[in-house]
């Protein structure tokens, strides 16, 4: 299962139930640096600051509040996160 969030596809997905924690790479995962979102989601890079994945924070809180999951690019875009519900049903 993949997660989409505007051009950016994201193969690598595990989601934390307890922790209400989903994880989400574009690639294999990989050192680098991270960035905290306007929505408290924090945003991945790798060592050339290229977007490598992200860490949606409470993702599930989220929908319940807001009816979905958004988060905002590196572009300053906000756009809703594709996939995460049914990545949440399958858990």
């Amino acid at each position: 299962m993949s997660l989409r969030a505007g051009p950016y596809t994201f193969r690598h997905v595990t989601y934390d139930p307890p922790s209400d924690v989903m994880y989400a790479a574009i690639d294999a995962p990989r050192a680098g640096t991270r960035e905290k979102t306007p929505e408290a989601h924090v945003l991945r890079f790798d060592d050339r600051g290229e977007l490598s994945g992200m860490i949606l924070v409470g993702p599930r809180e989220q929908i319940e509040r807001e009816g979905a999951v958004f988060v905002s690019l590196p572009s300053g875009d906000r756009v809703r996160v594709q996939g995460v519900e049914a990545l949440m049903r399958d858990v």
